[in-house]
């Protein structure tokens, strides 16, 4: 695949060829997206235009985050932990713990939520506060406000426990 648009020129072709009514093969095929025999690649098109647009994949996020370990004594860690987690929640606890020991996201990690969210349900599961009478209101969201000051923390919607 030589002269092969990328980035914003891609949008801009795809924008104004959809607009004319060009087929989806023809686009492909005119953004220099083809196989040697001749037929569109479609699956190197629009994984660049969802590059171009800035999304990514589970796949890429997950190859781009084993290429930065590569030389890491934490990468056999890493691969085995991409097998049953996202990229996204083992980056998460990366950004909050700054990358030290991925040996304990296990034990720190408790799972995508909010933060009041996460409050009700360690409520709920360590002291069986479970029917709570509809006329008593309880403050979930400062509930989480004193879990996270001493044992929790929360990022990028991910909670974590900060004694693992």
């Amino acid at each position: 695949m030589t002269n092969t648009l990328k980035g914003s020129a891609l949008l801009t072709e795809v924008s104004i060829r959809t607009a004319q009514g060009m087929s989806k093969t023809d686009l492909c095929l005119s953004c220099g997206y083809v196989r040697e025999n001749g037929k569109p690649a479609f699956t190197s098109f629009y994984e660049a235009i969802l590059e171009a647009r800035g999304i990514t994949t589970e796949a890429q996020e997950k190859e781009d985050l084993l290429t930065e370990y590569k030389d890491s004594e934490e990468l056999e860690t890493l691969q085995e932990l991409l097998e049953d987690y996202s990229a996204d929640e083992i980056r998460a606890f990366i950004d909050c713990f700054g990358g030290v020991d991925l040996e304990g996201f296990r034990d720190s990690y408790q799972g995508e939520m909010t933060g009041a969210e996460f409050a009700q349900q360690f409520a709920e599961d360590c002291y069986g506060v479970v029917d709570v009478p509809g006329f008593v209101e309880i403050d979930w969201q400062a509930s989480w406000e004193n879990l996270e000051r001493y044992d929790f923390s929360e990022q990028d919607g991910f909670i974590f426990s900060c004694t693992f």
